[in-house]
């Protein structure tokens, strides 16, 4: 197996791993949209040995903050109160 596919077979576990975490809170389309982006920014810019940890420690991040976003909207209905 080349060097490549080694890093190409890696990435795909990350990403089974992420869905795996992050599936029933996040739609599997943008999932797959941060897992593209990332690789897209890292590839060519980072060593290809450090690649796969730094992918899912940036996919990761990613996708907490977009979990953190969603916690914080609330829905106001006028007139309601809160207890």
């Amino acid at each position: 197996m080349t060097a490549q596919g080694t890093i190409t077979d890696e990435i795909g576990e990350i990403g089974v791993w992420l869905m795996g975490e992050f599936g029933g809170r996040v739609p599997a389309a943008l999932i797959s949209r941060v897992l593209n982006a990332s690789r897209r920014d890292l590839e060519g810019r980072i060593d290809p040995e450090e690649l796969g940890e730094m992918f899912h420690t940036l996919c990761r991040f990613r996708l907490q903050r977009i979990v953190a976003a969603d916690q914080r909207i609330t829905v106001r209905i006028p007139g309601a109160r809160v207890s």
